[in-house]
């Protein structure tokens, strides 16, 4: 009987140690359940005011870390950060049928780009702007709607390619397209080619700067006839290289100043326009263009000009 009454004692004892265990538990979860709302996050604790300097600066140092380990150093959350529409080098990039002529052309071009930059038009109203009362007058010679302006390359002195204009008769507009094309094609090197206008419509100093220009409405040097130039139907090449000579009273006179060696047509140097060999005279000539070359009284070794 003893036995049994210890062994019921035990068990009474066992339930109300198990029964204290589970109301301690549920005191303590309640109790953490209560505290948790009132507890601050680290960020909300740093921000209060309340963290010391040493708190702010462990806690800025973990954000920096976690931010660190993230993909890209961005935040978690995915950001949309949209790619420029173009490049810097892309904006930067000239538009070759409007800048101005001696840009070279930095891009590698295909042989349909390089199409699209030879072309004709009637003169527009900004290149009339710099001829007008320069290069053209009113005149009953030649009408502005008998020219026509051409946007075209060259390769310089430089070996790069540059964009190039010239102003001709619109009867070898196309023509003149045509020979400079298989020029800048076969490397043909042409040191300048701007308008006259860019000159203030003197020749001379667009010959000493060894400029490649055609129609200037203006006489034959030292007369009073209209020069080829004032049609549209001439142009000079690589003048300082290919002079003007002359001989008036039997005296040798050579233009521009500074290209006497040039007027040497046995000696040998890059940039000699004549029969034997050169591209650009074959060129011209195929296409029933006269040189001052052949000229007997005198000799202008960079002119190329043509009948109506």
């Amino acid at each position: 009987m003893k036995q049994l009454k210890w062994d019921s004692m035990k068990m009474v004892i066992s339930v109300a140690g198990m029964t204290i265990c589970l109301l301690c538990g549920c005191l303590q979860d309640k109790n953490e359940e209560k505290r948790q709302p009132e507890q601050e996050t680290d960020q909300e604790y740093a921000e209060s005011g309340n963290a010391g300097p040493e708190e702010l600066e462990t806690w800025r140092a973990a954000e920096q870390q976690e931010q660190e380990e993230l993909p890209g150093g961005e935040d978690s959350e995915s950001v949309f950060r949209p790619e420029p529409a173009e490049t810097e080098e892309e904006e930067n990039e000239p538009d070759y049928r409007t800048c101005m002529s001696g840009t070279v052309v930095e891009q590698e071009l295909t042989r349909e780009e390089v199409s699209t930059l030879f072309y004709a038009q009637e003169i527009p109203e900004e290149v009339f702007a710099r001829m007008d009362g320069v290069s053209y007058v009113e005149n009953e010679d030649i009408a502005l709607e008998d020219l026509r302006y051409l946007r075209l390359l060259y390769v310089g002195f430089d070996e790069q390619t540059h964009v190039g204009e010239l102003i001709v008769h619109v009867s070898i507009a196309d023509t003149i397209l045509e020979i400079f094309q298989t020029l800048y094609e076969s490397g043909y090197q042409i040191e300048k080619m701007r308008l006259i206008d860019d000159y203030d419509g003197d020749d001379h100093a667009s010959l000493l700067d060894n400029n490649t220009s055609a129609f200037n409405y203006r006489v034959v040097e030292g007369s009073k006839k209209l020069s080829r130039h004032a049609y549209g139907l001439a142009i000079d090449i690589n003048p300082f290289y290919n002079p003007y000579v002359t001989y008036p009273g039997g005296v040798e006179h050579i233009s521009p100043e500074g290209s006497e060696p040039y007027a040497d047509r046995e000696a040998d140097f890059p940039h000699k326009i004549g029969k034997d060999g050169d591209l650009c005279w074959q060129l011209f000539s195929e296409r029933g263009f006269t040189w001052g070359g052949d000229w007997k009284s005198l000799k202008d070794y960079q002119h190329f000009q043509i009948s109506e």
